[in-house]
């Protein structure tokens, strides 16, 4: 392809569903993905060895490659290839509520977006029907959730017993337990397989039934014919012209040479920890503190999600390792509560995940004839429920680059400083009882809370927010940087606050709001 009308720069759940946008309205695009091509069927999830096969199958082939740095026990948990971390996602895909647009105004915390939830609805609908999301509607809906103009695409995936046991103790706790909106859809969708529930959506999906990005946006996006994705290729600066416009991404391939691809406009799509590593790195006689930094905002504010998690054993069978690894979703807990000491909330989401023979096995511990006994006391006993709690953008909470440490590349390692900040401990200290009370309604005994472990949620946002006001924010509300007319921020690092809901299908949905603006501006020749 000769020099496209547009550059990506990632392949994941904001990259990908630009990349297909820009290319169905007849834009050409070159996407560049650090990572390699996953083919599904390399994903050994059919063979009976395929714990041990597949618990490092997404690392890299020199862990240089990302490495990081971090000031305490945070734990950066991605996956890099075509499809990025939408590859190892559970596909829960819950939208954002009303107030997690506005927690400023109605709160007294964090800030208002630029944007409100009636913004967003209508691309939410938009990728749920590219996606094929199944979820419940009509008497089984959310009660919780926000106003709909679509229904789910496909039926929701039906309670297994482990669900149908917490269902029937949340009941008793007046609680409401739906089933999760799922990225999986129950029945063949745009030419895809249904989900048959095989439960190792983590370790790669071998149907290519779980809808990552490589075989949805991205497979469609190549179906045009106006999308070339690049694999193995590291974007290492992004260029300006004598304007201040962005001219193209300069980027280091497998062997380590360095090419150029130039660009009307690029779209950084890396998340919320490699965008602004790039922009960081893209200094210049004009961006001296950084690309699109005048604000010194570029990495700041970098949040998580506050997760905590919790398990128990049941007396019956509960068979935990079939079926999906998340199949209900609690939301009871979602909005600030005046009894609370803190503010905003948490979703509950019922967890089923990790329960094979040689990881409960090794779980357990022990040896010899105590071993063999505790396993059959757990195994297809053991169920659990984790907390997806919202944590406070925080100024002190960072991505920057680390100076004197190099990855593969000879490039600067991410630096993350993410502590939980004096609400977000409060919301950590009230998970475990709330946590607890629902295993034990639910008939659970030999209830145990794990230890809250920062970053260990895989949900990273923040640090390119989006904002009204040049000076207080990166990106305006089309997710377009306030000082390069050019260029774009299509990931999570946008979100202004991350709300208590998994964020991949709102980042897919801001993505294709970002495309859309992106296709208005080309045909009013302003790109």
């Amino acid at each position: 392809m000769t020099d496209p009308d547009v550059v990506v720069v990632g392949s994941g759940a904001g990259g990908a569903v630009v990349a297909k946008e820009l290319a169905e309205a007849g834009l050409s695009v070159v996407v560049l993905e650090v990572g390699r091509r996953f083919d599904p069927h390399e994903f050994p999830t059919d063979r009976a060895d395929f714990e041990a096969k597949t618990s490092a199958f997404f690392a890299p082939a020199d862990p240089r490659r990302d490495l990081y740095s971090a000031s305490s026990s945070f734990r950066y948990n991605r996956v890099k290839g075509v499809g990025g971390t939408t590859l190892h996602y559970q596909g829960v895909s819950p939208r954002l509520h009303e107030s997690d647009f506005m927690t400023r105004t109605q709160d007294g915390v964090g800030d208002d977006w630029p944007i409100r939830y009636a913004d967003l609805e209508p691309f939410y609908s938009q990728v749920e029907f590219g996606l094929g999301v199944a979820g419940p509607s009509g008497a089984d809906a959310n009660p919780f959730d926000p106003p709909r103009s679509q229904p789910y695409p496909t039926p929701p995936h039906p309670f297994d017993r482990l669900n149908m046991m917490f269902a029937r103790g949340a009941s008793s706790l007046g609680l409401h337990l739906v089933s999760s909106p799922t990225a999986a859809p129950t029945v063949s969708w745009l030419g895809r397989p249904r989900c048959i529930e095989a439960g190792t959506c983590n370790r790669g999906c071998r149907l290519g039934a779980k809808s990552s990005m490589d075989v949805t946006y991205i497979a469609r996006a190549e179906a045009t014919g106006r999308v070339e994705v690049r694999t193995d290729c590291m974007a290492r600066e992004i260029t300006v012209r004598p304007d201040g416009r962005a001219r193209g991404v300069v980027y280091l391939d497998r062997a380590g040479s360095e090419h150029q691809v130039v660009g009307r406009a690029v779209v950084v799509a890396g998340n919320a920890v490699e965008t602004p590593r790039l922009l960081l790195m893209s200094t210049s006689g004009r961006f001296r503190n950084g690309l699109a930094n005048s604000s010194g905002l570029v990495g700041k504010y970098f949040t998580e999600h506050l997760s905590v998690f919790a398990s128990g054993v049941f007396e019956e069978r509960v068979d935990p390792w079939r079926g999906l690894p998340t199949k209900g979703l609690m939301q009871d807990f979602y909005e600030t509560n005046s009894e609370n000491s803190f503010a905003r909330g948490w979703s509950v989401e019922t967890s089923s995940g990790n329960n094979w023979p040689v990881t409960t096995a090794l779980r357990v511990g022990g040896w010899g004839s105590s071993h063999k006994i505790r396993m059959r006391d757990v195994f297809g006993h053991t169920g659990g429920v984790w907390a997806v709690g919202e944590q406070l953008p925080d100024i002190r909470n960072e991505v920057t680059l680390d100076r004197f440490r190099k990855d593969s590349y000879g490039l600067p390692i991410p630096q993350i400083v993410n502590e939980p900040r004096e609400n977000d401990r409060a919301m950590i200290a009230k998970m475990p009882g709330v946590l607890s009370m629902i295993l034990e309604a639910s008939g659970a005994r030999d209830i145990h809370v794990a230890p809250f472990v920062p970053g260990g949620s895989s949900h990273y946002l923040g640090t390119c927010r989006m904002g009204a006001d040049p000076n207080t924010s990166v990106v305006d509300a089309w997710c377009r940087s306030h000082d390069v007319p050019n260029l774009f921020i299509g990931d999570g690092s946008v979100l202004v606050t991350g709300g208590g809901v998994n964020p991949a299908l709102t980042i897919s949905a801001l993505a294709a709001r970002t495309a859309h603006g992106m296709i208005a501006a080309f045909k009013a020749g302003a790109l």
